[in-house]
Parts: C-alpha cells; sequence; structure tokens
C-alpha cells in the first residue's frame, strides 16, 4: 500500500503542475500587450474629420472600425433598405449576426456609404484603436482643444459642450436625437501643425444647414437603445453597456452614467477574414514625431526641387555643349584625313619593299639581274625556300621600323602645316586691320569700307 500511495500522490502533483502552467500560459495569451507609440501625424490627420462629433456616436466609430468587413456588409443592407426610417432600419438590423455597434451605425447611412468607401482609412483608424487606445483618445481631446481654443467648438442648438478637468464632453441637446455634423477641418482647428500630413476634409452633403460654421445633418429620432456607449476621459477608455436591448426607457446623454458602464473589449469573432498587420502592431509603429521629421522632409523636397532646375538649366545649355563638340568634330576628321593619307603611303612603300625582296630572290635563282622590280608578284614571297626565312623576318622588322618612323615624320609634317597656316591667316588678318587704321586715319577713305 505505501508504493501505490506514493506513485499516487507523484501522478497527482504531476497533474497539478500541468494544470496550473496550462493556466498561466491561458492567462498569458489574454493579458493585454503594452501599448504600441503611434504617428503622431498620421493620427491626427485620422481623426480630424471625426473629432467633434458627439461621444454616443465617435464612440461606435470606433469601435465598428475595427470590424472593417462588417461595415462593408452593414452599407450594402442599408442601401438595400433605403425606404425604412432610423428606428426601422435599427430595429431590423438587431437580426443580423454584427457587433452592436455595427448595428447602432445603421441609421446614418450617408455616414456608412463615406466608411466603406475609405476601406484604407476605416482599417487604419480600426487597427490605430486597437494598437494604442489611448493615445487615440488624447489625440481626439488635443484636437477638441483646438477647436475650442480657436472659438469654433461652443454649444449651440444642435451640440452641448461640457468641459470636466480639462475634458471636453460633446453629447447632444434635444433627447433622443442624433446630429452628425460636417466642417472643414483645414478651417476650424486653424493653422495645421504638421506640414506633410495634411487632415482629411470630408465635403458636406448639399441637404445640410449650416450653422456655426457647421454643417449639421437633419434629425435623427432614434431610442435610448442607440446609447449604450461612450467614453471614460479620466482613465481613457471606450466604455459600454452589453445590457443595452433590455433597456428601452427614454434617455439622455449623461456622462456621469456613462462612467459607471464597463470597459470594451475586442471581439475577434466580428472581425470576420480581415488579418491583423502582424497582430495590429506594427503598421502604426512610430518612427520620429517631432517637427524635426517634418524639417527633414521640407529640405529633401527643396533639394530635390533644385536638382530638378539644375538639370533643366544644363539641358538648356546643352546647344554650346554641342558647338564646340562639333569643332572638336571638325579637327578630328581633318586628323583622320592626314592620317589616312600617311597610311596610304605608308602601305605603297611597304608594297615596294616586297617587290624589292622578292626580285631579288628571283634574280638570284634566275640569274636574271635586268628584271623589272615593280612587275615582280607579291606570291612569289611564299615560294622562298627555307634557308631565307630569319633573313626576311629581319628585313620585315627592318620595314616596319620604317613604316612607323614615316608615319611619325607626316604627322609632325601635318602639324607644321595647320600651324603655318593659322599663323599666316592671323599675320594676313592683322595686316588687314593695320592697312584698314592707316587708310582711316590718313582719311583716304570716307565711308567704313565693309568686306563682303
Amino acid at each position: 500500500m505505501g508504493k501505490t500511495t506514493k506513485y499516487l500522490i507523484i501522478y497527482i502533483g504531476i497533474i497539478i503542475l500541468l494544470i496550473g502552467t496550462a493556466i498561466e500560459l491561458a492567462h498569458a495569451e489574454t493579458q493585454d500587450e503594452p501599448p504600441v507609440e503611434l504617428h503622431q501625424a498620421k493620427l491626427d490627420q485620422m481623426l480630424a474629420p471625426i473629432a467633434l462629433y458627439p461621444d454616443a456616436l465617435l464612440s461606435h466609430i470606433l469601435i465598428a472600425a475595427t470590424y472593417p468587413l462588417e461595415v462593408v456588409q452593414a452599407a450594402r443592407w442599408r442601401d438595400e433598405h433605403a425606404d425604412l426610417s432610423e428606428q426601422q432600419a435599427l430595429d431590423l438590423a438587431e437580426q443580423q449576426d454584427w457587433d452592436p455597434s455595427v448595428i447602432a451605425l445603421t441609421p446614418f447611412k450617408e455616414l456608412l456609404e463615406r466608411m466603406s468607401k475609405d476601406l484604407n482609412w476605416l482599417q487604419d483608424l480600426g487597427d490605430a484603436f486597437l494598437a494604442n487606445e489611448a493615445q487615440v483618445l488624447d489625440s481626439v481631446q488635443t484636437l477638441r482643444s483646438r477647436a475650442y481654443a480657436k472659438g469654433n467648438l461652443h454649444d449651440n442648438q444642435y451640440q452641448s459642450v461640457e468641459r470636466e478637468q480639462e475634458k471636453i464632453v460633446i453629447h447632444s441637446v434635444e433627447r433622443e436625437t442624433v446630429y452628425v455634423p460636417f466642417y472643414d477641418t483645414r478651417v476650424v482647428y486653424g493653422d495645421w501643425w504638421w506640414t506633410v500630413h495634411q487632415p482629411i476634409y470630408w465635403r458636406s452633403p448639399r441637404h445640410y444647414t449650416y450653422h456655426s460654421g457647421f454643417h449639421w445633418s437633419p434629425r435623427f429620432h432614434i431610442s435610448a437603445g442607440f446609447f449604450f456607449g461612450g467614453f471614460h476621459w479620466r482613465n481613457n477608455h471606450v466604455v459600454i453597456n452589453n445590457d443595452y436591448r433590455y433597456r428601452r426607457s427614454n434617455h439622455r446623454y449623461i456622462y456621469n452614467k456613462v462612467r459607471q458602464y464597463p470597459r470594451w473589449q475586442h471581439n475577434r469573432h466580428h472581425r470576420r477574414t480581415v488579418k491583423y498587420h502582424n497582430g495590429y502592431k506594427n503598421k502604426h509603429k512610430r518612427t520620429v514625431v517631432s517637427r524635426n521629421y517634418e524639417s527633414q522632409n521640407q529640405r529633401r523636397h527643396q533639394k530635390q526641387v533644385l536638382s530638378r532646375l539644375k538639370h533643366k538649366e544644363a539641358q538648356s545649355n546643352r546647344g554650346v555643349y554641342h558647338t564646340k563638340r562639333n569643332a572638336q568634330h571638325k579637327s578630328e576628321r581633318f586628323d583622320k584625313k592626314a592620317t589616312s593619307t600617311t597610311r596610304r603611303s605608308i602601305n605603297t612603300g611597304q608594297h615596294k619593299v616586297k617587290t624589292d625582296r622578292v626580285s631579288k630572290h628571283q634574280r638570284a635563282s634566275r640569274g636574271d639581274t635586268n628584271h623589272n622590280r615593280l612587275n615582280t608578284p607579291r606570291k612569289s614571297v611564299k615560294q622562298a625556300p627555307a634557308k631565307h626565312v630569319r633573313s626576311q623576318q629581319a628585313r620585315n622588322h627592318q620595314v616596319r621600323n620604317q613604316q612607323a618612323n614615316v608615319h611619325k615624320n607626316v604627322h609632325k609634317k601635318v602639324q607644321r602645316m595647320s600651324s603655318s597656316k593659322q599663323q599666316h591667316r592671323a599675320q594676313s588678318s592683322m595686316r588687314k586691320h593695320s592697312s584698314r587704321a592707316a587708310n582711316s586715319n590718313s582719311g583716304k577713305f570716307k565711308a567704313r569700307r565693309v568686306e563682303p
């Protein structure tokens, strides 16, 4: 019994260790990875057209951006059911297997179309929100504070703007109503602080009304089931109420109640077949965030422009280069002609030497002394006996040396002739000028003489 109990204890211990390691691995997988610092210029550029939306609508947009395929499906579904009202579309869309935030955007047909058309922007926004939620919300607050400082964000009949501990909260004024604002991002925030990454600009539809610098959509009358999401600005994260389907009482966006909602968690099921970009971490990884990066890009651009201008100037001055090159080409042609004449003379001399050599050999073999040298054929050299091969090689070497000397002498003569011609021309021109000056001084010619 003692051995069996020992074995049982050992087995139980091994099983406990395996279970503990499996629990630790599962906990490590479910743990949140540390956030990645994003490129601030690109982040401000993406968030510029939606940062001034009401908090409830903006929270649904950020969550829905993490499920881009469902947003496209919802936009197509809304086109097929264009005759439905806002509340009817919201009630009918609950039958679909979509994320609640995607379903909450179905009443806003034009907003869904804009999000589904610009898929690159939609997916980049979702990846950035998954990579660093706190930095995204901080950039939203900086954009709101800039618009507030410029006097473009204030209370009106469409929205209410509240400040709480340096955080700006935007919500609808009327109960169960939502107004979608469209604004010029190049004007609302003042002078844009990123020179390279300019803000994204969305044009407002024609049927929107203009009021206090914004174009406002018609009123969307929606039940309280829409207002189940928002922001916990103090902790910088998005919150949602999972039991929103069972809350159908009249509701107004109250920030104190929203802060009590639990934190939102990403659901991989609604991501569908859309892949994460390296765990949605490395795509928006920051390279350089400071303004020095922008100044370096400006300097590079200036250098490129200057190099292009220099290239154009070089192409424009190409004609002068061609004239000089043509002059050099003429002189080279003159030299080539001279060398060709010398080569002809050398070749004739070589023929004479060969004929002399053949005639001597024939005279030695035949005993004919009065034979003409020029009438002997060149093929007779191949018929020479083996005794005279070495002597012929030596003679060939002498002939080659003579040819080289003749070539050098002719080239020198040509150069002397060209230099003498130039000197002669210069002297003749000097004489002409001196004679003109003398005649003009003597008064022989009253009018100026023009030569043809």
